[in-house]
């Protein structure tokens, strides 16, 4: 038994080497992704970036805004990753005078560490330092990545132009059923894989020191809660949504951030501006847009 292990070790050697040499080529910065395209292409000229996941992704429409707006936002992208993209880049970002960031029901909660995303779009985005470190050994990108993170995904190639995502689906025309499984599987799904707790004050700090520091620097953060449909945001733990009243308060409080929720506001009580139950469609971001620009 001790030889047929022994032989076992000895043949996964050679396997294991080519998937660590591979694995180091991958550390190298390499621009994989449309959305880091875009961001190098445009970044000496944008006056806007919006951040965020795919709330805002598909939810934000930057060529509808009154600046030159860039929407960088990615699916499952936590905050922390937005925040040291725009640090490390800000001496490449003359004209930048606004940045939008969502506060929306996991943002508090999110780090990416159990969900999984996070790992890749820091290699991504080339960040190699700040909150990468807590990963321990998964900040290394030969244990995170290989074939399994998929470098080149096509997804992004979906963006329009300025980073947007449009969707055209009508929430109004799914089945009752549909809705409510769907209702039922976010909620787990959030539970499970992006929201801890125990991240809030560490997250809460970072945005108020980050916030404070564009302040410094003359630029203006617009803060935003994207809306989700009005009978899965009663889904929703109302001990969360308060803790996250509070953290919004507290950071307009400590700092000259503006705030738009529009989850209050009775327009989007319409299902029809919806393609899924938390993700605007193209009618819903027009008039999403629209106000926030309103904002500028």
């Amino acid at each position: 038994m001790l030889k047929f292990i022994f032989k076992i070790g000895q043949l996964s050697i050679v396997p294991a080497l080519v998937l660590v040499l591979l694995g180091l080529r991958q550390e190298q910065d390499r621009v994989v992704t449309l959305k880091r395209k875009l961001f190098e292409q445009y970044k000496e000229s944008v006056q806007c970036l919006i951040t965020g996941t795919s709330h805002t992704l598909n939810g934000i429409n930057p060529t509808l805004l009154p600046v030159k707006a860039l929407n960088i936002a990615e699916e499952s992208k936590a905050v922390e990753i937005d925040i040291e993209i725009i640090e490390k880049n800000l001496h490449q970002l003359p004209n930048l005078r606004y940045v939008i960031i969502p506060v929306d029901y996991i943002t508090f909660y999110f780090t990416g560490k159990r969900e999984g995303s996070a790992a890749k779009l820091y290699h991504h985005w080339n960040l190699k330092h700040g909150f990468i470190n807590t990963y321990s050994i998964k900040r290394y990108h030969v244990f995170t990545c290989g074939f399994r993170l998929n470098e080149c995904n096509t997804d992004d190639q979906r963006d329009t132009i300025m980073g947007y995502r449009p969707e055209f689906k009508d929430l109004s025309k799914a089945s009752a059923d549909y809705r409510l499984h769907k209702y039922q599987r976010k909620i787990i799904d959030w539970n499970e894989h992006w929201i801890d707790t125990s991240c809030a004050p560490m997250i809460y700090k970072r945005m108020v020191n980050f916030i404070s520091m564009l302040q410094q620097k003359g630029i203006q953060t617009i803060l935003v809660t994207m809306p989700v449909c009005k009978p899965f945001y009663g889904c929703l733990d109302p001990i969360l949504l308060n803790k996250n009243k509070q953290f919004i308060d507290n950071i307009l409080r400590a700092t000259k951030a503006k705030y738009i929720d529009l989850q209050i506001n009775k327009v989007f009580e319409a299902d029809s501006l919806f393609f899924d139950i938390d993700h605007l469609n193209d009618k819903g971001a027009a008039i999403a847009t629209g106000i926030i620009g309103d904002a500028f």
